[in-house]
Formats: C-alpha cells, structure tokens, sequence
C-alpha cells in the first residue's frame, strides 16, 4: 500500500488540478468526478471502474488520472492490470513526479505476481534511482523477500540485516528482524535435520548389517544342525547295524551250543566217558555285556551333543 498517499486529500488535489489545468468536455470531466467521488471514500472496485471510463476520453489521458487508477487497481488487488498500467504510465510520463512511487509499484507488483527475479531487477532500479525516497526500505524489504522466496536466504538475510541497521525507524523494520530470526532458525532447523538424517541413515546401516549377520548366523546354524543331525543319523544307523550282527552272533552261538550239546550226547550214548564237560554258556550274562556296551556308546554321544552346544552358545 501507498503509505504516504491520503485518500481523500489527495484524490482532491488531483480533480481539482485536473479540471483546472485542461479545458475538458462535458462527458469526460463528469466520468472524472464520478471516479472521484468513489476514489475518496475507498471503494476502489467502482473507482477503478470509472477510472477506467474516464481515461478512455483523451482529454483525461494524463499521469493524475492514471496514477489514480493504478493506486485504485492496486488496493483492490488486481495485480496484473495495475502491472500493465503501470507499464503504459512509465512509457507515457517518464517524466511526472509519480514515475518514482509507479516504479516502485511496478517492482512490488511482480513481487506479487511470484514474478521474483524481474522484482529484484526493477526494484534494486528504483533503489539506485532514488536512493534518497522515503519508499527506500520498503524497495529493500521486497528485494529480500523476493531473495527469500527464491530460497536465496544469505541473500536475503544481508539485505533485512540493512534494513535493520540503516532504516531502524521504518515501518518495514520489525518484519526484516522476524525474516532475519526466521532465518537463523531455518538455519538451525536444517542443521538439526542434516544430523538427523546422517544418524538415521547410520542407524539404518546398523540395523541391516545386524539382520544381514542375523541371517547368516541362521542360516548357518540351520546348516550346523542338519549336519550335525546327519552324523546322528549315521551314527545310529552304524549301531543298528551293529545291534543287528551282534544279535545274529548270539544266534549263531545258540546254535553252536545247542549241536555241542547234541555231539557231547551222542558221544556219552556211544560210552565214551573222559569227554570234558563244556564251559556253559551264561546268555544273560553276555546281554548285559552287550547291553553296558551300548550304554557306553550313548554316553558317549550324549556327551559329544552337550559339548557341542555348548560351544555354540559361548
């Protein structure tokens, strides 16, 4: 906003300067009050309207009406007219004395239509062309807040930090020193999300190298196990091999006993009487034999079993 323009004065000294300063015809000067009367009590959209109406006539084509009619478009926030105005008013009346104050509008209005590197361009213009304006700072505050939506926040920052030391009366200045705070803080934000993600992305690393060894240990303990469930296997079967012979020994041992005992019998039949008499056979006895022996042979692997998982958990 024009913060130097007073509405109700100023559209005053423009009418009465306008009708004063040209010979008008009847229907443009009464366009002309019209758009007055609005202009002065702030309802811009009907103002603008008539302005709009009053600069069709040429005897109104002339920098009062159309400063009136770009300051009308820039209150109701029609940027880009106001734009195209402002554009046909710096063409026209380079040399009015509201070339300055449209200038800076031109600049400000590109800030608002997002158009931010043109508003550096034409605004940073209006700073070297008019250094000593009272609009000034507030060319410079929009050349930040340009540099700033652009992400250009170094930038940015310098320009607000100026604004702070060398203007600290403008009505600009509390807002360059929130931008200025805002900016350390996105500072810190961002440092503060750079550690995050490079301990996040750590961690992530961590956590699949432990599920990757996670993996591997299984499956190398599957891989143990069922080796070492093989070996039982074999193990067992070599004893039940060997279970098997052993009975079949014990078999034939019966039955060698009982063809001893049948000769033996047929030689006291025949009268033979010095025939010693034979160790006998004790089957129990050699069961249990057999018997200690496979209990042996499970300790045995009982105590393989245990040493081995026990190496396992250490």
């Amino acid at each position: 906003m024009l913060k130097d323009f007073k509405k109700g004065m100023a559209a005053a000294i423009i009418c009465a300067s306008v009708l004063t300063g040209a010979v008008a015809s009847e229907s443009a000067s009464s366009a002309f009050v019209e758009a007055c009367k609005f202009y002065s009590r702030g309802e811009w959209s009907d103002a603008k309207f008539l302005l709009k109406k009053a600069v069709s006539y040429k005897e109104n084509l002339n920098p009062d009406t159309y400063y009136m009619l770009i300051t009308s478009e820039v209150y109701d926030g029609d940027n880009k007219n106001a734009l195209d105005d402002c554009n046909f008013f710096l063409e026209n009346f380079a040399d009015s004395m509201y070339a300055g104050r449209v200038y800076y509008q031109k600049g400000k209005l590109l800030y608002n239509l997002g158009e931010y590197e043109k508003a550096i361009v034409v605004l940073s213009d209006f700073c070297h062309r008019y250094e000593g304006d009272e609009l000034y700072s507030f060319a410079l505050f929009y050349i930040g807040e340009s540099l700033f939506a652009g992400y250009k926040y170094d930038e940015a920052g310098a320009v607000y930090e100026r604004i702070v030391t060398e203007f600290p009366e403008s009505a600009k200045t509390p807002a360059a020193q929130y931008r200025l705070e805002t900016i350390l803080q996105r500072g810190r934000e961002e440092k503060l999300l750079y550690l995050l993600k490079q301990t996040g992305e750590e961690y992530l690393s961590a956590k699949e190298e432990y599920e990757r060894q996670l993996r591997l240990y299984n499956s190398e303990a599957i891989d143990s196990t069922r080796q070492k469930l093989a070996a039982a296997q074999t193990k067992n079967e070599t004893l039940e091999k060997q279970v098997s012979e052993l009975e079949m020994q014990i078999a034939a041992l019966k039955s060698n006993k009982e063809e001893s005992d049948r000769i033996i019998q047929e030689l006291r039949e025949a009268g033979e009487k010095d025939i010693p008499a034979p160790e006998p056979f004790d089957e129990k006895k050699y069961q249990l034999k057999l018997l200690k022996e496979k209990a042996l042979e499970a300790q045995k692997m009982l105590d393989e079993k245990v040493s081995a998982s026990g190496s396992e958990v250490k």
